[in-house]
């Protein structure tokens, strides 16, 4: 038997997958539990609800955090070191001037004009559980947030059975699905194609997620932090598995903005599996997607 939940929360759809290895009361608990625990991150890292622990963290500049705060900006700032920067949790201000100052599905037809560009490489000091941030910083955990629950999740639920958990297409799997390997579906230019994901995580970063207008022009979600701006990249799309959810969202992004060349390059150099898919439609893969 499997159980499925489908909602929406952290501004995207959630879909949880249960084969459960306990009774059905036992399972649909853990099922409830699991929501609970998405809504209770989500009440920690929002950047968008003004009385989340990280919006409150952006207007002090400098707080003591919970335990799972401190882990996610932490978890943060090592993707940044580990990307070059190309993942970076202090584009919130360039996010704001880009538009992107509420939830998608509130933001107008058409908004006002364009903020000025605002790099980030912001700084962030940790010290005994204390977050100070540099002037002028402040942080959007909103991509990673979404993998690394997704992470926390599939361990909840994978005490009860065999799992996937998908956040806005940041997927965690624990166990097998019917004896093999998850089905995952991973665009691959306009086409879908199923892949088997036997364990950690998967994660998409596109350029044609997410998107609005601002004074007339097309804008999206994925900000370069060397310039403040939305991404040019060569690459629409890219799709990385990793150990987990977290770190495929990640690589997801960084890869992204590295462009075609210097994604697939360095994806191959670092044994990443990933779908590259160009704006111009066409796919290269690297590693093995079974």
């Amino acid at each position: 038997m499997t159980m499925r939940r489908e909602f929406l929360a952290m501004g995207t759809d959630v879909l949880l997958v249960l084969v459960p290895q306990v009774d059905t009361a036992q399972a649909e608990e853990a099922l409830d539990a699991a929501r609970r625990e998405i809504t209770r991150i989500e009440d920690i890292a929002s950047r968008f609800d003004p009385g989340s622990e990280l919006s409150r963290l952006n207007a002090a500049g400098r707080a003591e955090v919970s335990a799972d705060l401190l882990r996610l900006i932490t978890l943060a700032l090592a993707m940044r070191d580990d990307t070059g920067g190309r993942f970076d949790p202090t584009v919130h201000e360039a996010m704001m001037a880009a538009g992107y100052d509420r939830p998608i599905h509130e933001l107008p037809a058409d908004g006002g004009e364009v903020g000025a560009a605002m790099p980030a490489g912001g700084h962030v000091r940790i010290r005994r559980g204390v977050v100070s941030l540099g002037e002028g910083t402040c942080l959007d955990l909103g991509g990673i947030a979404k993998g690394w629950t997704a992470d926390r999740v599939a361990d909840l639920l994978g005490a009860h059975g065999d799992c996937l958990v998908s956040i806005g297409g940041d997927i965690a799997v624990r166990g097998r699905h019917a004896g093999g390997p998850w089905p995952v579906e991973v665009m691959h230019g306009d086409a879908a194609q199923v892949v088997g994901l036997a364990r950690g995580g998967m994660a998409t970063s596109g350029t044609d997620k997410r998107q609005w207008m601002r004074d007339g022009a097309q804008m999206h979600y994925v900000i370069d932090p060397a310039t403040g701006a939305p991404s040019t990249t060569d690459l629409l799309r890219v799709t990385t598995v990793a150990d987990d959810a977290a770190t495929a969202e990640a690589w997801a992004t960084a890869l992204l903005l590295a462009g075609r060349d210097g994604a697939e390059g360095e994806a191959r150099g670092l044994g990443i599996t990933s779908v590259l898919v160009g704006a111009d439609g066409s796919t290269t893969t690297t590693g093995s997607l079974t």
